[in-house]
C-alpha cells in the first residue's frame, strides 16, 4: 500500500475529522493540480485512491495497526492494563473515523454528484462495494471495541452545523444490520479475487468479514444464537468455493519472501517507498531492537510444545545476530528484557539484512485458519456439539502446527479435537486454537471480548486477577472529546 495521502493532526473529534479531514490532505500524484470534493473522484483510479488513503490511516509508520502490539488487553503481550484512561486507545478511534471519512467521501461524490458520470453502471456498483465494504470493516471494529458508536455516512448532516448528539450512537444490534445491508451490496457487486491485486476487496474477503460480523452477533454482547447457523454455511462456502488454502508449512505463511501467499485473506499492504521499521522495533535489546515485541511469560509458557510455537514465539534466541546468528543461544529468562518476543515477524521469518536494517513487513488482517475455525466454532454452537467435518477442519490447523516444517515429522504434543468432546469443551478447543493460531495478528481482543474471557487472560504471572477488572472493561471509553456530545459508555 503506497502511502498516497499525506497526514494530518488530529483534534480529537469527530466533527473535526469530518470537516477538515479530506480538504487538509492532498493527492501524491502527478501531474498535481488543485482538487476539491467537487472536482475530485471523477475516475475509478481517483476513488481507488481514496480507499489506499482510507487504509493509510490505520496502517503507517508509528500509527495505528503499524504499532498496534500491546495496545489491547488480549493476554498476549506484558503490561497489561485495565484501567482504562479517558482517552484510552483514543488512537484507534481516531484512525477509524479519519478512515470512514475518506470512504464517505467518495460515496458521496458517486452517489449524491453522479461523478463517476458515463462510466459502465457496474464499475461504478463496484465503486461503491469497494467503499461500502471498507467503511464495514472501520465499523465493524469501531462497534466491537466501543459499543453504541456513531454511524456517520455519506448522507449524515455536517456536524459543525448539525452536531452529534447521543442519539448518532446507534444500538449495536441495529449499527450490525446496517453493515449487513452494505455487506450484501458489496458481495453482489465486487470482483472475484485477482492475485495480482492483493490490497483489492474481493467477493471472498466480503464473505469472509461478513461471517465473522455473524459469529460476533451469535456470541457477546448481543448472543444472537441464529447467526452461528449463518455464520457456519457462509464460512464454508469460503472454504469450498473460495481460493485460498492452509498451506502444508506454517513456516512459509509468515516468510517476507512469500507475501500475499494463498493462506492470506488480506492484509495491509507495504512498498519499497515505506519506511517501515517492524524487525528493529520489536525485536529484543540483544538485536538491538527497541523491545516493542515483548510476549507475556505466562502466555508463551502455557503455550502447546509443538513447532508452531517455534515459530510464532521467541523464546530462545542468538546472543548476537548481528556478528554471529549462529552463535550461542540463550533463553529469554536470561536476557537483557526477561521476556519472550514476537518470533512471527523477525528473523528468520524475515531476512538478516531486513531483521538488522530496514523490515518491509506487512500486517495479516485475515488469514484462512481464520474462517476454518469459525466454521467449527459455528457448526458446533449451530447444534448440539461437534460435527465430524466441524473436527476435521480444526484439526487440519492442529496436525499442521504439531508438523516439523523440515522433516515432516509429528513432534507437536497439542492433542487433536474429538468427536467426544461435548459442545461446551469443543468450543474451548476452539476459541484456544484461535488464540494459538492467530496470535499476535489483532485478532485475540475481539475474542477476549466476544467470549467473556478478559477476566481469565489478564491474571498476572503468578496468576492473581487484575485489581481493575470488570464487566464494564469489554468496552472501551469514549474519547473525551467526543463523550461531551455524544455521551460516555457506562463506568467511565
Amino acid at each position: 500500500m503506497k502511502n498516497i495521502y499525506t497526514n494530518i493532526l488530529l483534534k480529537g473529534s469527530i466533527a473535526l475529522l469530518v470537516i477538515f479531514g479530506t480538504s487538509c490532505q492532498k493527492l501524491d500524484e502527478s501531474p498535481k493540480g488543485l482538487s476539491t470534493p467537487d472536482n475530485f473522484y471523477t475516475t475509478p483510479a481517483q476513488c481507488e485512491a481514496a480507499f489506499a488513503a482510507s487504509m493509510n490511516n490505520l496502517y503507517d509508520t508509528w500509527s495505528g495497526y503499524e504499532n498496534v502490539y500491546g495496545a489491547f488487553p488480549d493476554g498476549q503481550y506484558t503490561n497489561v492494563d485495565l484501567a482504562y484512561g479517558a482517552n484510552y486507545n483514543a488512537d484507534f478511534w481516531q484512525i477509524h473515523y479519519r478512515a470512514i471519512n475518506d470512504i464517505n467521501a467518495v460515496l458521496k461524490a458517486v452517489i449524491k454528484r453522479k461523478s463517476l458520470g458515463s462510466n459502465d453502471p457496474e464499475v461504478i456498483n463496484n465503486i461503491i462495494a469497494q467503499a461500502k465494504f471498507l467503511r464495514s470493516f472501520n465499523y465493524f471494529t469501531l462497534v466491537r471495541l466501543w459499543g453504541k458508536v456513531p454511524f456517520i455516512t455519506e448522507n449524515t448532516p455536517d456536524p459543525i452545523s448539525t452536531p452529534l448528539t447521543p442519539s448518532s450512537r446507534l444500538e449495536i444490534a441495529t449499527l450490525y444490520d446496517s453493515l449487513q445491508t452494505d455487506m450484501t451490496f458489496a458481495i453482489a457487486h465486487l470482483e472475484d479475487y485477482d492475485a495480482s491485486r492483493p490490497a483489492r476487496p474481493n467477493v471472498w474477503l466480503a464473505k469472509t468479514l461478513l461471517a465473522k460480523m455473524y459469529i460476533t452477533r451469535a456470541t457477546n454482547p448481543l448472543n444472537e444464537k441464529d447467526y452461528y447457523a449463518k455464520a457456519r454455511d457462509l464460512a464454508d462456502d469460503i472454504i469450498l468455493h473460495g481460493p485460498f488454502q492452509l498451506l502444508p508449512k506454517f513456516d512459509d505463511v509468515f516468510k517476507s519472501s512469500n507475501k500475499n501467499n494463498l493462506e492470506i485473506i488480506w492484509a495491509f499492504q507495504t512498498t519499497d517507498d515505506d519506511p517501515n521499521i517492524d524487525g528493529i522495533a520489536m525485536a529484543p535489546s540483544e538485536w538491538g531492537g527497541w523491545s516493542g515485541g515483548a510476549v507475556k511469560p505466562r502466555w508463551a509458557e502455557e503455550y502447546p510444545d509443538q513447532p508452531r510455537k517455534r515459530s510464532s514465539i521467541l523464546m530462545d534466541f542468538p546472543s548476537d545476530i548481528t556478528t554471529d546468528p549462529m552463535g550461542p543461544i540463550i533463553n529469554y529468562k536470561n536476557s537483557i528484557d526477561g521476556t519472550p518476543y514476537i518470533q512471527k515477524y523477525l528473523w528468520p521469518m524475515i531476512s538478516l539484512d531486513e531483521q538488522l536494517n530496514i523490515s518491509r513487513q506487512y500486517a495479516f488482517i485475515y488469514r484462512f485458519p481464520d474462517v476454518l475455525l469459525i466454521y467449527a466454532e459455528a457448526a458446533n454452537m449451530a447444534g448440539t456439539g461437534p460435527t465430524q467435518l466441524a473436527v476435521d477442519r480444526i484439526n487440519m490447523i492442529i496436525d499442521r502446527a504439531n508438523t516439523d516444517g523440515t522433516t515432516g515429522l509429528m513432534t507437536g504434543s497439542e492433542p487433536k479435537a474429538t468427536m467426544a468432546m461435548s459442545q461446551a469443551e469443543f468450543d474451548s478447543k476452539v476459541i484456544r486454537e484461535r488464540d494459538l493460531e492467530l496470535c499476535f495478528e489483532n485478532d485475540r481482543i475481539f475474542d477476549v471480548f466476544r467470549k467473556r474471557l478478559l477476566q481469565e487472560v489478564t491474571v498476572d504471572e503468578e496468576g492473581v486477577a487484575n485489581p481493575d477488572y470488570n464487566e464494564n472493561c469489554y468496552f472501551f471509553p469514549i474519547p473525551v472529546a467526543d463523550a461531551i456530545d455524544i455521551g460516555q459508555n457506562t463506568g467511565y
